[in-house]
């Protein structure tokens, strides 16, 4: 009992950081945060803080390592999907990068924070879990005859699944994971020619016809 009564106090203390972190970092930064306005904004003592994290780059690096091993663990657990190809709603739930906006959402305040700042390293952690899927067999693979590096047709890849979920992250209001999975799942077969008529398309006229002058 009393185990199950410290696993649910320290859960809520865990909830009350997490919080004060997410605020105080959009509010000033990183750098301007410490131990002090951390415990003042969470409630808490010093000496309660410390019992968890040995300092704000420790707590730091604690979420980091909590997302990335859950998105680690997501690649593992589900089907890697063809990034070029269109799934069927019923394969949706064994899908891996479904999965993965699903728990983008479930983690947004904080899964946001972290890929906008400068000071975390989770971008480039993300990134190369997602160049390990790049990197496995593809189905439908097509001989392609082309003078484009394959570290570059990676970067392009890896950079434009970040950016592309970094921006769904930043929405607000923020797009159900269904949706803007599904948004991703159709990018993915267009080429940028496609993507820049929607955009054109979407343009207001005014916009239009200046682009045409």
């Amino acid at each position: 009992m009393k185990s199950l009564e410290a696993n649910t106090k320290m859960l809520a203390t865990e909830i009350k950081i997490q919080k004060a972190f997410i605020k105080l970092i959009n509010l000033s930064g990183f750098d301007k945060l410490t131990i002090q306005k951390l415990c003042q904004e969470a409630h808490i003592s010093r000496g309660t803080f410390y019992l968890h994290y040995i300092d704000k780059y420790d707590l730091l690096n604690h979420y980091e390592d909590e997302i990335v091993a859950n998105i680690s663990e997501i690649f593992k657990r589900f089907q890697k999907p063809q990034l070029n190809s269109a799934i069927q709603n019923g394969d949706k739930e064994n899908n891996a990068f479904f999965q993965l906006f699903k728990y983008l959402y479930r983690q947004r305040d904080l899964a946001a924070l972290l890929l906008n700042g400068n000071t975390t390293k989770i971008v480039a952690k993300v990134k190369r879990l997602i160049e390990e899927v790049l990197v496995e067999p593809q189905t439908s693979q097509s001989t392609i005859t082309t003078q484009i590096p394959a570290a570059f047709a990676k970067e392009i890849v890896s950079q434009g699944i970040i950016d592309l979920i970094t921006f769904w992250l930043n929405q607000n209001p923020i797009l159900p994971p269904r949706e803007a999975y599904q948004i991703f799942q159709q990018s993915r077969s267009l080429t940028p020619q496609q993507l820049t008529q929607i955009i054109f398309k979407e343009a207001p006229q005014g916009d239009r016809n200046e682009k045409t002058v």
